[in-house]
This record gives C-alpha cells, sequence and structure tokens, in this order.
C-alpha cells in the first residue's frame, strides 16, 4: 500500500493525490480499526460509540472549540493517545471533503446559472437600461457552501 503514488502511476492530480491521503488515514496501518476511522471520517454518528459521539461531533462541526478535557474523556474510557490521534485525522479528513464537495456543487451550481442567464435573449428596451444586478457576491456563495454543507 504506497503512502505516494508510486513512479508506475504517477497520477499526481488533486484527486490521485487524494485518494492516496484517504487511503493512508483510513485503510493504512494503525492502532484504530479501519472500520472505525471509516466510521468517523463519514461522520456515522449512530455507528459511533457513545464515548466518542460528542469528540467526533464537535471535531467535525467546529472543531476549534474541541477541549483538552474532551481527549481526557476519550483517554479515561480506554482509547490511546495513538487512537484518539488516528480518529482525528480521519474525522478532519472527512470533514474537508464534505466541506470540499460543497464548495465544487456550488460551484456548478453558480455557473450553471451562469449559462442560463447566458441563453436567454437579450431585448434592447427604447429607454436606458435599469443598473445590471451585480454577480454573486462572495458573500452568496459562502452562503450557498455552507447551505450546501448542512444538508
Amino acid at each position: 500500500m504506497p503512502h505516494v503514488p508510486d513512479t508506475d502511476n504517477d497520477d499526481t492530480s488533486p484527486e490521485g493525490l487524494f485518494a492516496v491521503l484517504r487511503h493512508a488515514v483510513l485503510d493504512g496501518p494503525g492502532s484504530t480499526p479501519s472500520r472505525v476511522r471509516h466510521v468517523v471520517a463519514h461522520a456515522k454518528l449512530d455507528e459511533v460509540s457513545h464515548e466518542l459521539r460528542g469528540y467526533v461531533d464537535t471535531m467535525r462541526e467546529h472543531a476549534w472549540s474541541s477541549t483538552d478535557e474532551q481527549v481526557r474523556d476519550l483517554l479515561t474510557v480506554g482509547w490511546s493517545e495513538d487512537q484518539v490521534y488516528e480518529l482525528t485525522v480521519a474525522v478532519a479528513l472527512g470533514a474537508g471533503q464534505r466541506r470540499l464537495d460543497a464548495g465544487l456543487a456550488a460551484i456548478t451550481r453558480a455557473r450553471t446559472r451562469s449559462a442560463d442567464e447566458a441563453t436567454v435573449p437579450v431585448v434592447v428596451p427604447a429607454q436606458p437600461a435599469a443598473p445590471q444586478p451585480a454577480a454573486p457576491r462572495p458573500d452568496s456563495l459562502r452562503a450557498e457552501v455552507a447551505r450546501h454543507a448542512a444538508a
């Protein structure tokens, strides 16, 4: 199992590199079972043990608010430091993928709307035209990404 693209198959595209990273994090060697890493990466909270549920949810939705106490609680119930680290990386990988997918979906929708608007026939009015609406603002794209990510 290579951790970097091998020389026979030099796929250095972002997708190829991300696939190698995903494989290394979720299926590579570790002290946490691969199945558990997959479950936390995909945030299947109903399949996560009770003691992990709050930590996974915090790390997935607002990692900045995680606390040392949450980590100590996991260590107290029997998770090792290596396992907590592996779980944290798996959750971050899953959350990053979810956000990337949401961003790409928002860009695709914006491009589709732009293309649809470009195909509408333009009628030249007899009077001066009213000011045209501005292109979508970055704030509206951020809101679109956030809405899609929350879904």
